[in-house]
């Protein structure tokens, strides 16, 4: 559950999506990518024979029946690989339901490896805090693709923001996560 970020300006944050032309990635072609997007790493997607997954040094890229998802490293809150059933689930920070792909590739060790370097590259510091009604918090610095800093702090999901004591146990321990990487709050 995603409580808080603290971003840029919104027009800083933008995407900025446009036409590249045909790009060659894998043996298949991205029409639609962000400005200074290059490819990797990619994963085959198992659902449909055109369906992929991208590794950029700043985005992940997961085509979606011809609609490309674009999302930022940090903005990945977790991504695990099931071997047994082989799906990847990349769990997204701000709370937009799971994206999970069943995978072509019983070893996709370079995307997942490209995978966890972005996510890990894009946290700076953490601490999780437990609340005094019970619950815990993770309050993250992370690294956006133009190497700006921002706090997140992510839920359990069994918090109440209503409570004082909640509610100022979270801003302390957002305060000293910040004041440990020099951010003002």
């Amino acid at each position: 559950m995603a409580l808080l970020r603290r971003h840029l300006p919104a027009a800083q944050l933008d995407l900025a999506r446009r036409t590249v032309g045909e790009k060659a990635v894998a043996g298949t072609r991205v029409e639609v990518l962000p400005d200074g997007v290059a490819p990797r790493d990619d994963v085959r997607v198992e659902d449909l024979p055109e369906r992929w997954a991208l590794a950029t040094a700043h985005h992940v890229v997961i085509e979606r029946d011809g609609d490309p998802l674009v999302r930022r490293w940090c903005d990945v809150d977790h991504a695990a690989v099931d071997a047994q059933i082989n799906v990847l689930t990349i769990r997204w920070a701000d709370g937009t339901a799971p994206t999970r792909l069943h995978l072509a590739d019983r070893t996709p060790q370079a995307f997942a490896r490209t995978l966890r370097e972005r996510v890990v590259a894009s946290v700076v510091h953490r601490e999780t805090t437990t609340l005094p009604g019970g619950g815990a918090v993770r309050v993250a610095i992370r690294r956006d693709e133009h190497d700006e800093l921002f706090s997140e702090v992510l839920g359990d999901g069994y918090l109440d923001l209503s409570d004082p004591a909640t509610k100022a146990a979270i801003q302390a321990a957002e305060a000293r996560v910040r004041s440990a990487v020099g951010l003002p709050l």
